[in-house]
């Protein structure tokens, strides 16, 4: 089956965020006192993951200290507020990094009548935010599905589902470009296309299994594939 439409994941495969954020959980739980419990491996668990399910993990492993250390249990929202601002800070002085061949792929996407999307589990402000200071204009994009706009966050299929329903796409006509295993996973429950590009994380060989296509260093070998698959369907 051809090929119709493109599925972007933004942090991590649009964009160089994904290290970003990690500088700023690392900054931020040091600024608090919990460098020694927010390791790399737990902040690695939650890339791909909506901001409930990441409270959940963070309350789950630091409401008990908290509250023998400060009498509170911990207060996620003022943590990732402050994450948020270590990041926006970052951006508006910097730009958004845009990952090698975003750009490439997303002329090629036009020039070959291709629907694209983003997909993402951050909110639309967010999303607004990076595409201005990456000088990205809003409405390349066929459609943005975030994750406040559906009821399950990655790796449950509802973004991905609600993405290719408002390109009027069926899912496995739909390439979603994912970073994370949560992302993979749910690009896979949804019937779409998954490929990983690579960023952070390493797949694992169950994720490998699922995976459309090997996994990919960058966006510039995404348009050979496609034109590949649409040849010799």
């Amino acid at each position: 089956m051809n090929i119709k439409a493109i599925i972007f994941d933004m942090d991590g495969v649009m964009f160089d965020t994904e290290k970003l954020y990690r500088k700023a959980f690392v900054a931020i739980a040091k600024r608090w006192g919990w460098e020694n419990e927010v390791t790399e491996e737990f902040m690695d668990s939650n890339i791909g993951k909506s901001k409930k399910d990441i409270c959940t993990r963070y309350k789950a492993l630091l409401d008990a200290k908290s509250i023998a250390i400060n009498g509170r249990e911990f207060d996620f929202d003022e943590h990732l507020k402050q994450v948020y601002a270590f990041i926006d800070n970052h951006i508006e002085t910097k730009g958004t990094i845009v990952k090698e061949g975003l750009l490439e792929l997303l002329s090629f996407a036009k020039e070959n009548n291709l629907k694209v999307a983003i997909g993402t589990s951050e909110n639309h402000k967010k999303v607004q935010f990076y595409l201005e200071h990456a000088n990205i204009p809003m409405d390349i994009f066929d459609t943005i599905v975030c994750g406040d706009m559906v009821q399950h966050g990655k790796p449950a299929p509802d973004i991905f589902i609600k993405a290719c329903k408002e390109l009027s796409v069926k899912p496995e006509e739909a390439v979603v470009l994912e970073d994370s295993l949560n992302g993979i996973i749910a690009a896979h429950r949804a019937g779409t296309k998954p490929i990983m590009v690579l960023d952070c994380i390493k797949p694992t060989d169950e994720i490998i299994k699922i995976l459309f296509f090997k996994p990919l260093n960058s966006l510039l070998e995404v348009a050979k594939i496609i034109k590949q698959q649409n040849e010799a369907t």
